[in-house]
């Protein structure tokens, strides 16, 4: 089978290429998001797509058991070589199958981890399993972004370079989806690496049908990390908040 854009992508570059999406930012959003939320103060916490462990890390400094999640070994292993916390583990599975059954507290989904996949089959199966993972009354937040922001706000090409490499990068936008081509040269005269990214844009109202589907209530959408009130036209987030019914 042909390996997916998000298995070849997370890898050693694209610490690189978002090497601005340090542990400070991470932190800033973790507090913002347990200020303004009606959180738990306590328990466990899923982190979805944890990536290298910056927003697990934040949460596990604040007293929460935290499981960080991700399908990328080397981001999993960047997590565990900073891992300080004893009530923090990371475990690597695929968000379509994970193991976890009403166990968790919160379940967070941070960054534009989600509508990866080509089918919205799959894209609501990430969301059914959220719910799985929760106990009754648990809560999720998914951080994601918003189409409309994204269509009015697109940079078709940008360049920049980091750690004397040229990074090159492509977004466009093609079957309800935004992709980026990322292209990476250690040397002018060398061929560049390749990655694609893609995520699909979901409308708010399509989300929140994903969300009522797989049992969550009590919706609440945001458009940034201030928690403000989402405007599709202004609006550069869409963070949802739902409690599992």
């Amino acid at each position: 089978m042909a390996e997916e854009w998000f298995e070849r992508s997370f890898r050693e570059d694209y610490v690189l290429v978002y090497r601005h999406r340090d542990d400070s930012a991470a932190d800033s959003e973790i507090a913002n998001l347990l200020e303004r939320l009606p959180i738990k103060s306590t328990g466990r916490v899923l982190d979805l797509c944890c990536g290298s462990g910056r927003h697990s890390r934040a949460l596990a400094r604040r007293g929460y058991e935290v499981v960080g999640v991700d399908l990328s070994p080397v981001l999993l292993q960047l997590a565990e070589e900073q891992n300080t916390y004893p009530q923090l583990s990371f475990a690597r599975c695929d968000m379509r199958h994970i193991p976890y059954r009403d166990e968790f507290d919160i379940v967070v989904n941070l960054f534009t981890s989600f509508g990866y996949f080509s089918s919205d089959e799959e894209n609501a199966q990430v969301v059914r399993n959220m719910a799985q993972a929760l106990k009754v009354n648990g809560e999720v937040v998914i951080d994601y972004l918003n189409p409309a922001y994204v269509k009015q706000h697109l940079v078709p090409h940008s360049t920049k370079e980091v750690s004397g490499m040229l990074i090159e990068e492509k977004r466009w936008i093609e079957d309800e989806a935004v992709k980026k081509r990322i292209l990476i040269r250690d040397d002018p005269a060398a061929q560049p690496r390749e990655y694609l990214e893609q995520v699909r844009l979901f409308s708010v109202e399509q989300m929140t049908a994903m969300l009522e589907l797989a049992g969550f209530g009590q919706i609440q959408v945001f458009g940034n990390y201030q928690f403000e009130p989402y405007i599709a036209s202004q609006s550069p987030r869409m963070i949802f908040y739902a409690i599992k019914q």
